[in-house]
Formats: structure tokens, sequence, C-alpha cells
């Protein structure tokens, strides 16, 4: 019975320490993101990021995994995401975006903390008035704090609103086993253009950008009668490992396809490659520094 007692009080005192294990002794918390729920199977979770390069994730609902866990990222990526934040005018924009022009979507509130200054945003996800790089900024914390591996959701930008208007051509790079540049692109009908940098590029951010509007749609175009909706929806084969993945998406009036492709399958279209290599070229100098200048807004 006295071992008994002694063991439930030792269980008693440990608790809360393990409870606080995952927050670091001396580090403090420097970018947070909450996702809440909403009339469907949207995935609620907290991120909390510190300046030590913790990350402590807490899973709600429609997540993978539930409760509290914790993984690492080098103190330099947390300094380009509160770099990342400055840049694109996070400390300057309205402290909430919560029109509902749209009901039953979910809310997002980000934080970051820079020089002991803290700001918080809350947007509602059918507000459109909201700045176009701060929903790529949201996403950008879920890509840089590696919650994937928790949540089951990978980043889309596909699914991103500009206005009304869903991206009409995105593409996504992923990490390779070496140096390759890992970003993704989303092209709107209007020639805006959303690039985040996530590693091994020349820009590491949410940048937005303007192209001609022809440049966009022709791309579209061209897809369109090389026979893209007509391709296979995967190219997977990996007969030599280690090559980067590279998703795009095409959106028409009246069709949506997505193809996933591995850097090493041979029966990917060479078509598929082509329209790859058109979408990176608007954004050349942000993947490459030895790159010309780009038209920022």
């Amino acid at each position: 019975m006295n071992k008994l007692i002694i063991f439930s009080l030792l269980t008693a005192l440990l608790l809360p320490l393990v409870s606080v294990q995952a927050q670091p002794a001396n580090a403090s918390p420097v970018i947070t993101l909450e996702r809440t729920p909403c009339f469907g199977s949207c995935p609620v979770y907290t991120v909390t990021i510190y300046d030590d390069g913790t990350v402590v994730y807490n899973g709600g609902n429609f997540v993978e995994v539930t409760g509290e866990q914790t993984t690492t990222i080098e103190p330099e990526v947390v300094e380009q995401l509160v770099a990342g934040f400055e840049a694109a005018g996070y400390f300057e924009w309205a402290d909430e975006y919560t029109e509902m022009t749209v009901t039953d979507l979910p809310t997002i509130t980000t934080s970051v903390t820079r020089d002991g200054e803290t700001k918080q945003i809350t947007r509602y996800a059918g507000d459109s008035s909201a700045p176009l790089a701060l929903p790529y900024l949201e996403q950008w914390i879920d890509l840089m704090g590696r919650t994937q591996q928790w949540t089951g959701v990978s980043a889309d930008p596909s699914g991103i609103l500009h206005g009304m208007e869903s991206p009409v051509i995105t593409l996504q790079r992923d990490p390779c086993f070496g140096f390759c540049p890992v970003y993704s692109v989303a092209l709107y009908a209007d020639g805006t253009v959303v690039f985040t940098g996530i590693a091994n590029v020349a820009t590491i951010g949410v940048q937005v950008m303007q192209v001609e509007p022809f440049m966009v749609t022709s791309i579209a175009e061209i897809a369109e009668i090389m026979g893209y909706f007509d391709w296979a929806d995967s190219y997977q084969e990996q007969i030599v490992t280690d090559h980067a993945t590279v998703t795009t998406s095409i959106q028409t009036d009246s069709r949506f396809k997505r193809i996933v492709r591995y850097d090493g399958d041979p029966n990917a279209p060479i078509g598929l490659v082509r329209i790859e290599d058109s979408i990176a070229q608007l954004v050349a100098p942000l993947v490459s520094a030895d790159d010309g200048p780009v038209s920022m807004r």
C-alpha cells in the first residue's frame, strides 16, 4: 500500500513536468498560428515556433495526430520567418479581416514577435479584403514548421482565392536529397503571381509580383493544346532516387487538373516538363540570384 501511495504521489508530481517539457525553458515564442473549426472537416490545430527553433504543435479535430507534438528547426529559419513577414508588410496590416461574405469558413490567427513587439492578425477565410500575401504567409508557417507530418494536410496554393478568383496555374517543387530549389508559385488570371520560397532559393518568404495577364493565360492555353488535361494524374516511377517531385495544376472555366511528376520518371510527357519550365521562368529571379530584376508590388 505504501509503495502504491508513493507511486501515486510521484506520478502527480511528474505529470505537470511532462506537460511542460514541450515548452523550452529559456526560449520565447516568436510565431504562432491557430486554425479554428469550420462547418465541415477543416483541420483544427495550433503551432508555436520559439526563437531557439522549437516547434510546438497541438492538434484538435480533423488532423492525423491530436494532442501536443514537438520538433525543431534551425534558429536561422525562425529569423528568416520573421524577416519574411516583415518584408511582406505584416506589421503594417490591420489587426483583423473578419468580414463574412461567405459563411461557415475557418478563422486563422497568426502572431509574429519582432524586437519585443508582437503583432497579431485574425483572418476569416472568407474575407476577400485581406492582403493576398496573408494566407500564403499562414501556409508558409505550416511549411517551415513541418506541420504536415501531424495534420496530414499538404500545402495547396490552388485553393487560395484572390478576391473571388482561384489561381489559374500553380507549381510546387518539393525537396530532394541535395540542394534542389524548394518553392511554390500561384498565377492568377489578372497577372498576379505569388511566390513562396522555402529553401535553396534566392528569396525566402512570400513575394507578390505582377506580370502581363497574357503571360499567365498563354501558358494555360498552350498546356491545354498540348494535352495537359488528357495526361495521367501522376508520374512517379523512381528509376533514379533522391530527385524532387514537381506538382502543377491548371484551372479553366470548366476544368481543373493536377499532375504530380517525380523528376526522373521517363514516362512523363516532355510537354509537361516544358510547362513546368514556362511557369518557373516567370519567377526565375526569385529562384536564382543570378537572374535579372523582378517587378514587385
